[in-house]
């Protein structure tokens, strides 16, 4: 059977939409709703179209009290904070919805793509440690319990690399979707990197000319992502020390 393809939701890219959609036209910039045990005579719930915000999944550290919808019409993203007061006549519970500005949703695209680049750091440096024990297990022979050490903790960090590039595969494939602005600011943060290297590495050296060609094939890789390329791309080079702390700057909040 044909897999089913998920509906591309619209980039929201700033407020001029807000009035003509039929979903957000009808909610305020903050909308918040109130329920109590046993008292549905002060309950407030949110607008209906709040339902109609879709959930965005694949998102790193959203969990039961915060969710990040978005308007399935405009795009428009909104965060949902939910709150639970417990008394002793009975629980008190709370949402606020709270749209996002363009600002706002760029910063929020540039802390996820931040969150996605953290878990490939952690797919390299696993994969790393996993080769340099496999290379002193091929050239330093060691035996008895220090060879079995070895590669007990060889075959652990592989297998923690997998479970962790599953991971990775699963939000990459979700946020294309739904939230294709967070794949493009790690896509271009990345790419933005690579052009600047190519532009200012010297290629005089074999190292040097190795180096751009490491940069090369990693911008081609980064450039595909957004629409479909693989989902981890290593950027591990020991020809490019510096690679990392200059893709931070590019994904600081409001770079």
């Amino acid at each position: 059977m044909p897999r089913a393809q998920a509906a591309v939701i619209i980039p929201y890219h700033g407020g001029e939409r807000i009035g003509d959609c039929a979903i957000c036209g009808r909610l305020k910039d903050v909308e918040t709703s109130f329920s109590k045990y046993l008292a549905p005579q002060f309950d407030r719930p949110l607008p209906a179209e709040a339902g109609q915000l879709v959930v965005l999944p694949g998102l790193a550290a959203a969990g039961d009290d915060r969710q990040v919808r978005r308007c399935p019409s405009c795009g428009a993203l909104y965060d949902l904070l939910r709150y639970s007061e417990y008394h002793m006549n009975g629980a008190e519970d709370s949402e606020e919805l709270r749209r996002m500005s363009a600002a706002g949703a760029a910063d929020f695209a540039r802390g996820q793509a931040w969150q996605l680049e953290s878990l490939r750091r952690e797919i390299d440096d696993l994969q790393d440690a996993a080769g340099a024990l496999g290379d002193y297990i091929d050239r330093g022979r060691p035996a008895g319990e220090e060879g079995r050490s070895a590669y007990a903790a060889m075959q652990e960090k592989r297998e923690a690399a997998a479970v962790r590039l599953q991971v990775l595969a699963d939000r990459v494939e979700a946020l294309r979707s739904v939230c294709p602005e967070i794949i493009a600011a790690w896509a271009d943060a990345h790419s933005r990197v690579c052009r600047s290297l190519l532009a200012t590495l010297p290629q005089r050296s074999e190292d040097e000319q190795t180096a751009r060609f490491v940069v090369r094939s990693w911008l081609e890789s980064w450039e595909r992502l957004p629409a479909g390329g693989d989902a981890f791309i290593s950027a591990s080079s020991p020809w490019l020390s510096g690679y990392r702390d200059l893709l931070e700057r590019e994904l600081a909040p409001g770079s």
